[in-house]
């Protein structure tokens, strides 16, 4: 349509200036005068956004004189278009400049649309999402984590159920942590869950909120006694369990019962407990957490050591996650007499080639104990063991066996020219990172200053009288390849850390608790280890250590392997052990012929122990704990919805929209640049990395 200057014509980049007048046109431009705003803009004849504007008959308009008209014809003379209705002319460069197109339906009315590229975004979001929400791994696939089939079974098979209650008991290395995690992120994100409670051990409260937050953007506040009272002193008795939807607590938090009517006020979905073997630690505790228990309809407890820890400690566990099932603990023992033959039909079963899962879910507490064991899954490395005998003047060895017998006493810390710390200099020289476990934080003080006096390194500690941001650090700074060569660390670090990372552990006294001595070797010997550990036990002869060293290796055989039942075992020796120690004490040396016997009679008890405990239940608990083939059918749904580029195609243009650059690296990463973001509301410009990647293996595991 050829400009001639008094036609009517509407910005569709500003509709709100009104009607605009064609008021001349130049070789390259042409002026159109918004009287209504007192404004004049000069548009490109070429690429104009303008729109022409002739109205039809049957449409209201008004004249600048303020009359409104009925249109009843439309004609046209040199250009112009005029309006007739009753006995009315009106020239359309003499209607009022006041007519709007702002609102949606005048612009839809009058002809005016833009391009529907956000509306095919919008539509095409909705679409994504809707495949996303009901695909049956929605929940499990944010999470910065490997593939690995037991821990997916798990979330799968507890995830399903409604609300769940269930004891998660797989062995230490296992990643019972990581369970947890992606059954509470499946939960929540299907919003079957809202407000969370986790309890976990004082030293594992930060690591379990940096888990929760890095590897699946669950977002928790970690409640402790100065933040509550603060909130409390300010809010004029506000209940800080209120103010937060997902929350951690340490255990010692609970010992006081100032705040134990506000957390049961607060009304929790979900309530998790780590290291459950310590809930009858304090009966303060262990009885709000009863009854906390029975307030929240879901509870997952978390511990390595069900029944290892005593048959009566894991009925109270059960007694928790189901009060009416597990009532009485004389018709617990009775009804577990009876498992070996519930086993010996299962193996009936298997040899008929018959299905099996209905059976084993009939089975009591195979739905509330999920508990796998390391000779079912693969994936571990060898234990290499490192057991070294030191000679010592006779000084040194009574200073020792001060170190064991009365550990208060810092006047034997003095480890300058220990052999031990000799050996240790020994291994950094090496250029390896160490990880050193001692029992206290005076002693890994000691050693720190005694390495130090030999040899100029960088190190780290991590001990209970830093911060718990202090030990992240120092635990970040150890990660770093270019960080601490040695962390050493009190008996802190051996429970709940994770040091996979790292190949060797130098362990520079022994605890008295096989259990204990696990708990350290497992914060290497883990899932995702890429290499064999090296575990370095150096023991001056003729001291306690000598004894502890020479039964755990050759007796207990666990600096090679993983050994199960070691509670049982522990306590059956106990007493002998103690004796011996005593006399050691007493007679300044070993009595070789007990120190034998002891290790022999281990031994024994060690094979009759692990053979009992495959042969009973345990058989059950394992065949409903992972399943194979439908754990690598959950995987392969997570890896197909990953392989699809539709969630990576769409993302970018949903960048693009909002002015997000996107600059690829590479084929799998690329980095976002918000110096030209169109909307400063936009979640990305605050919470998302600069640099992101769609592959897995790429993702900071």
């Amino acid at each position: 349509m050829r400009p001639v200057a008094g036609q009517r014509w509407i910005s569709e980049a500003e509709p709100e200036l009104g009607l605009g007048l064609l008021a001349c046109i130049e070789p390259k431009t042409m002026v159109v005068r918004f009287e209504s705003c007192g404004c004049e803009r000069r548009y490109s004849l070429s690429s104009a956004p303008l729109k022409r504007i002739i109205f039809k008959p049957g449409d209201e308009i008004q004249s600048k004189a303020g009359k409104k008209m009925i249109i009843a014809t439309v004609t046209e003379s040199d250009g112009l278009m005029y309006y007739s209705g009753g006995n009315e002319v009106v020239c359309e460069n003499d209607l009022s400049d006041t007519i709007s197109f702002s609102m949606p339906q005048d612009r839809l009315f009058a002809g005016i649309t833009e391009s529907n590229q956000a509306f095919d975004l919008r539509r095409k979001l909705l679409k994504s999402k809707a495949l996303y929400d009901a695909s049956p791994v929605k929940g499990f696939l944010g999470g910065k984590i490997e593939l690995i089939p037991h821990q997916f079974f798990i979330a799968d098979a507890v995830a399903s159920r409604h609300v769940p209650r269930v004891l998660l008991s797989d062995e230490t290395g296992l990643g019972k942590t990581i369970e947890a995690c992606l059954i509470l992120h499946k939960l929540v994100i299907s919003h079957r869950i809202q407000r969370v409670l986790i309890i976990v051990p004082e030293s594992l409260t930060h690591q379990w909120f940096i888990e929760l937050y890095k590897r699946f953007s669950l977002s928790f506040m970690i409640l402790n006694e100065a933040y509550c009272r603060n909130l409390d002193r300010r809010g004029k008795g506000l209940n800080p369990f209120l103010e937060h939807q997902l929350a951690i607590v340490g255990f010692n938090f609970l010992d006081t019962i100032r705040w134990h009517s506000k957390i049961m006020e607060s009304g929790w979905d979900m309530v998790v407990v780590d290291e459950a073997h310590h809930i009858a630690d304090n009966e303060k505790t262990h009885a709000f957490i009863r009854q906390l228990s029975k307030a929240a309809p879901g509870l997952m407890l978390l511990t390595a050591t069900p029944e290892q820890m005593g048959i009566k400690n894991h009925f109270l566990h059960l007694n928790l996650l189901d009060p009416r099932r597990y009532f009485d603990f004389a018709a617990y023992l009775e009804k577990t007499a009876l498992y070996e033959k519930t086993i010996e039909t299962a193996k009936i079963l298997l040899e008929k080639g018959e299905n099996i899962d209905a059976f084993l879910d009939s089975y009591g507490p195979g739905r509330v104990i999920f508990r796998n064991q390391r000779n079912v899954i693969q994936g571990f490395p060898m234990r290499v063991p490192h057991v070294k005998a030191l000679d010592a003047e006779p000084s040194k060895i009574r200073s020792v066996n001060e170190e064991f017998f009365d550990p208060e006493n810092q006047s034997c810390y003095e480890f300058s020219q220990d052999p031990r710390i000799l050996y240790l200099i020994d291994l950094i020289r090496q250029k390896e990172k160490i990880l050193v476990i001692s029992s206290s934080r005076q002693k890994a003080l000691s050693i720190e200053a005694a390495v130090a006096n030999h040899i100029t390194i960088e190190m780290a500690r991590f001990d209970e009288s830093m911060t718990l941001l202090q030990r992240d650090r120092n635990a970040a700074f150890f990660l770093r390849e270019d960080g601490a060569k040695v962390l050493i660390s009190s008996e802190i670090g051996s429970e709940g850390r994770n040091f996979q990372f790292v190949h060797h552990l130098f362990l520079f006294d022994l605890p008295l608790n096989p259990e204990l001595l696990e708990q350290r070797i497992g914060r290497l010997d883990r899932i995702g280890q890429k290499n064999d550990i090296r575990i370095h036990v150096p023991y001056i002869r003729g001291s306690v250590f000598e004894i502890l060293a020479r039964w755990y290796m050759d007796g207990l055989n666990l600096f090679a392997r993983n050994t199960n039942g070691l509670h049982l075992i522990y306590k059956k020796f106990e007493t002998d052990l103690k004796e011996l120690f005593t006399r050691t004490k007493a007679d300044e040396i070993i009595d070789e012929q007990k120190l034998q016997k002891l290790i022999s009679g281990t031994r024994a008890f060690r094979t009759e122990t692990e053979k009992k405990l495959a042969q009973g239940k345990n058989v059950l608990l394992e065949m409903n704990s992972f399943k194979p083939g439908p754990a690598q059918k959950t995987i392969q749904a997570v890896k197909t919805f990953e392989e699809d580029k539709h969630l990576e195609n769409i993302l970018i243009k949903v960048f693009s929209h909002y002015g997000i650059e996107t600059d690829f690296i590479n084929d799998s990463v690329f980095k976002l640049n918000f110096s030209n973001v169109t909307d400063q509301n936009f979640p990305a410009s605050t919470r998302l990395s600069d640099i992101l990647t769609f592959k897995r293996s790429l993702a900071g595991l």
